[in-house]
């Protein structure tokens, strides 16, 4: 997600989901997180982007917020632009390699990167590919999907919230779906298929990207599917807060906040 401003987001997503902090850009020394100085080619790198940030983590999966610190950065002009709500789906894999290959062959440029010691990241131009940036993200130490994910710290595991087991499927709204849905899919190396109701997917090893229609618009990340028991107690939460009355969630087991709808989903494998 990206927002205006970190603090007020992050302590509405505690609030109504329980979620803890585990890791982010700059002092979250307030959210229980002791502050460590990041390594300097890190360091480097928020400088350049000019943003501060938090993840929390959903099972094994992690909702990472972003909120800019100058103007001059394409996070502020994408909110100039959309205002907030979601704007990257971030997958990992096993070699960035690959993705970085079939993105130069079938000309998509990269709206960004990280080369680190220990994490290389690769972004793809949602305006090459339409809907939201897709990013590729590789671990350099352990074994791939071990559980290491160096964005989130050395010891987020012991921070996840009881009660939510992933982050089951991402949906991105957009008017040509099936043919987003075909870029999304060349690049992934996952085929389309039809999802119910609810247009086309593309499955991934665990969850999901939907594509759905809407006719007129950009295209960006409009909502994610949590799955586990504590879904219930949220949206209970949120239908209790005031703040929340009619503009922050909506009909059926959803609740909407800073522009993205968080949906109750059943199954994620």
């Amino acid at each position: 997600m990206v927002v205006e401003t970190l603090e007020p987001v992050l302590d509405r997503l505690i609030e109504v989901f329980g979620l803890t902090v585990c890791h982010g850009k700059g002092d979250l020394s307030h959210y229980g997180v002791p502050y460590r100085e990041p390594p300097p080619y890190q360091a480097a790198f928020f400088k350049q982007h000019g943003v501060t940030g938090a993840l929390l983590p959903i099972g094994d999966d992690f909702l990472e917020l972003i909120a800019p610190l100058r103007a001059d950065t394409p996070a502020a002009r994408y909110l100039a632009r959309r205002g907030e709500g979601g704007y990257m789906v971030i997958t990992e894999t096993d070699d960035t390699g690959t993705f970085q290959a079939r993105a130069s062959r079938e000309g998509v440029r990269l709206a960004g990167t990280a080369d680190y010691p220990t994490y290389h990241e690769v972004q793809m131009d949602p305006r090459d590919i339409g809907g939201a940036i897709l990013s590729f993200s590789m671990q350099r130490e352990g074994r791939p999907f071990d559980g290491g994910w160096f964005p989130a710290g050395a010891d987020w595991q012991a921070r996840r919230a009881p009660g939510w087991e992933a982050i089951a499927s991402a949906t991105l709204t957009v008017a040509e779906p099936d043919r987003t849905a075909a870029r999304w899919s060349s690049l992934i190396g996952a085929p389309v298929a039809p999802d119910a109701d609810r247009g086309t997917a593309i499955r991934l090893d665990k969850g999901m990207i939907r594509f759905e229609p809407a006719p007129g618009a950009g295209g960006r990340l409009t909502a994610i599917g949590l799955a586990g028991p504590a879904f219930g107690a949220a949206y209970d939460r949120a239908k209790l807060d005031e703040r929340l009355q009619n503009k922050c969630f909506q009909n059926g087991r959803a609740i909407r906040i800073a522009g993205l709808t968080f949906e109750e989903a059943s199954s994620w494998r």
